[in-house]
């Protein structure tokens, strides 16, 4: 476990209380009774079952779906009782690499990874793209990518969703499958940015179908949550 001692004073970062969802032709499979906690630091590692890749988790741990039975608690405060500004203000201090892309096709692609930053911090403009610069290079790309989302290639766009999930210090991040074009040359820079994360208090939810990944031992996951159809199996690491 990564967090410190006095991250067990504040609320966790992320809590799914006996989540049930409704069947839904998005998803997969629904879930039933979800039940964990993420303090600041930790990290929940999901093996996912192959003809199951695609589920309701990271909608629901971001308040995008409701769900059937249960709560969802971001810092505290259940998604369904944020108002609407609220929620997206909540939001904002989320970061997320999407199971499918996810790209604004009338934006840039620099425009789309600075687009939640600039609308939902104070940072300027200047800093939050020299950032998002910096963590293109860091990711592997000369730079901040500048072309159309629908002209570029499927890796370069997955570090490009790299970027974008990790830029501004989120709270909390989601990788849905993040080294399916990439490994294993990302995994390095992907270790690197996870463990600064988490020691900055992010709480991270890794989804994976790779044994490779799941195995790794540098990835240091504070759980384990195996999908069995709709239920997960936890575990908590030693």
């Amino acid at each position: 476990m990564t967090s410190n001692q006095s991250s067990s004073a504040l609320p966790p970062r992320l809590e799914l209380c006996k989540v049930s969802t409704d069947p839904d032709p998005d998803y997969d499979v629904p879930l039933w009774g979800i039940d964990f906690a993420l303090q600041p630091g930790e990290l929940l590692l999901v093996r996912l079952e192959r003809g199951h890749l695609n589920t309701p988790l990271a909608d629901l741990a971001l308040g995008l779906i409701e769900p059937r039975e249960g709560q969802v608690r971001f810092n505290g405060s259940n998604w369904q009782r944020l108002s609407a500004p609220r929620a997206a203000q909540q939001r904002g201090r989320c970061g997320r690499f999407f199971v499918a892309q996810a790209w604004y096709t009338a934006l840039p692609i620099d425009a789309n990874i600075c687009l939640a930053q600039q609308h939902h911090s104070q940072h300027p403009r200047t800093e939050i793209e020299a950032e998002a610069a910096a963590l293109a290079r860091f990711f592997g790309l000369p730079g901040l990518p500048l072309g159309e989302p629908t002209k570029a290639r499927a890796d370069d766009l997955d570090r490009a969703a790299l970027v974008r999930a990790f830029l501004g210090n989120p709270e909390l991040i989601i990788l849905e499958r993040p080294t399916r074009f990439l490994y294993p040359e990302i995994m390095p820079p992907l270790l690197n940015a996870l463990q600064s994360a988490r020691s900055k208090g992010a709480a991270v939810i890794w989804t994976t179908y790779d044994a490779e990944v799941w195995e790794e031992p540098a990835l240091n996951p504070s759980l384990r949550g195996t999908m069995f159809g709709s239920r997960m199996q936890l575990n908590r690491e030693e």
